[in-house]
């Protein structure tokens, strides 16, 4: 069913419920999942600090799902985020988004969007919104 599961990370608390949502998920389906950290950085000497710590954070996730028996893999892109996830789907052959959502509601969110509603609206394949 789903067997290449894209899962875009912040590093922050809600990681957590979308990672063990997204391993009960592949442990079903035998799927692979694919963590993808992106950085949006201004500078070559800050993307090289923050790239250390992603690869670090993301490494210990693909570890956390490696004792649950997922396989798991973890990724760095560099850009503005909706892109780069819709551009890491479409390279990696994903056949599912997995993304917290918060569900605002406000009305300045509807006016300017956010990177969750980017990549639904992308339509480049289904999206799970998760909420923590």
């Amino acid at each position: 069913m789903y067997d290449r599961i894209l899962v875009p990370l912040k590093g922050d608390r809600t990681d957590e419920a979308v990672v063990a949502h997204t391993g009960s998920l592949a442990k079903m389906s035998g799927g692979v999942v694919f963590l993808l950290r992106v950085l949006h950085t201004h500078s070559r000497d800050e993307a090289a600090f923050f790239e250390e710590q992603a690869v670090a954070y993301l490494d210990g996730q693909v570890a956390r799902l490696a004792t649950e028996g997922v396989t798991a893999e973890g990724r760095v892109a560099a850009g503005e985020p909706a892109p780069a996830i819709v551009t890491a789907a479409r390279e990696l052959g994903a056949d599912l988004v997995v993304m917290a959502t918060h569900g605002h509601r406000e009305m300045r969110h509807v006016l300017m969007g956010s990177v969750t509603e980017d990549v639904v609206r992308s339509g480049v394949v289904p999206v799970l919104l998760v909420r923590p």
